[in-house]
């Protein structure tokens, strides 16, 4: 291989930077998805339990909501995915077929967007 430690170093240094990140933003998906789901859950209940069904209303809304943070939980997990696996092909395989397979990783992840 023609790489040189340093420059694997600062990839791989990038790569964990990357990951540390999307685990906070994760994680806050996760918890703001939880009390939106929680709202939903606690506007039912009041309606169940007053009688007033209109505060069904912001249950269904709030259902609604839901979609597109855990659409995004899963576009960051599928991320992680791909980068953990990249230093690999980075350290191991021969340059010219670890950059023919980054791309095809990165086709896999941003080519059907």
């Amino acid at each position: 291989m023609n790489n040189s430690v340093p420059e694997i170093d600062k990839i791989l240094q990038r790569i964990d930077n990357v990951l540390k990140s999307n685990r906070r933003i994760e994680l806050l998906y996760i918890v703001l998805t939880t009390i939106l789901f929680g709202c939903g859950i606690g506007c039912m209940i009041r309606a169940l339990v007053t009688g007033a069904f209109a505060w069904s209303t912001p249950s269904a809304v709030t259902t609604g909501l839901l979609y597109w943070p855990l659409k995004q939980i899963r576009s960051i997990r599928k991320e992680n995915i791909a980068l953990a696996t990249a230093p690999i092909l980075i350290e191991r395989l021969p340059s010219d077929k670890a950059a023919v397979e980054l791309q095809k990783l990165l086709h896999t992840l941003y080519g059907e967007q």
